[in-house]
């Protein structure tokens, strides 16, 4: 079940990610869309927010060209069902970007806090990809998505925005499409 890791491509039309991820509550979207919003007019930005129903934390996850086999699909459903971790809130507290200067650049949420309880949630998912025979990277920078722009911008500190996590979920992404498909979702703190 190796694979392309993911994490170090840049992903083509014709590739698919599934990946294991932390999704804010609609309360808390909204929030995120609305700082998303502001962010874009205040730093004269051009990229649109990437929208309420895929702001997410990626924890772990797989690409393959033209979707994964429904063997890969259950083995990941496994993964999930197999990690046990309590409840917990994530906090970011300044905006960043990643991507060379005059090319589009991915426009983020990130933390200068360690959250132990996420790490480990990450490294539980990880581990058990791994035992199953997938290919993930262990690199992890928990952080969410707020746009895609070329224009640089100053990056600001900002009143921490956080949101309480109760479960992950399971997303398929199909690039080019702009949707994410929530294939399966795992309670935290009860089973």
């Amino acid at each position: 079940m190796g694979g392309r890791d993911w994490s170090k491509t840049l992903v083509a039309p014709g590739w698919i990610r599934y990946f294991f991820a932390l999704v804010p509550p609609p309360k808390d979207a909204a929030a995120i869309d609305a700082f998303a919003h502001d962010l874009r007019s205040s730093h004269d930005l051009r990229g649109w927010p990437i929208g309420l129903a895929r702001y997410h934390v990626t924890l772990c996850g797989i690409e393959r060209y033209g979707g994964a086999a429904s063997e890969e699909i259950a083995a990941l459903e496994k993964v999930g069902a197999s990690v046990v971790a309590p409840g917990f809130t994530v906090a970011f507290d300044h905006v960043a970007g990643h991507g060379k200067r005059g090319d589009r650049q991915a426009v983020f949420l990130e933390t200068s806090q360690t959250f132990s309880i996420l790490d480990r949630l990450q490294r539980s998912l990880r581990r058990e990809m791994r035992a199953r025979g997938f290919r993930t990277p262990s690199k992890f920078g928990p952080h969410v998505t707020l746009l895609y722009d070329e224009r640089p911008f100053s990056k600001p500190i900002i009143p921490p925005a956080s949101f309480p996590v109760r479960e992950f979920v399971l997303i398929r992404s199909v690039h080019g499409t702009s949707r994410h498909d929530h294939l399966a979702r795992w309670q935290l703190g009860t089973r």
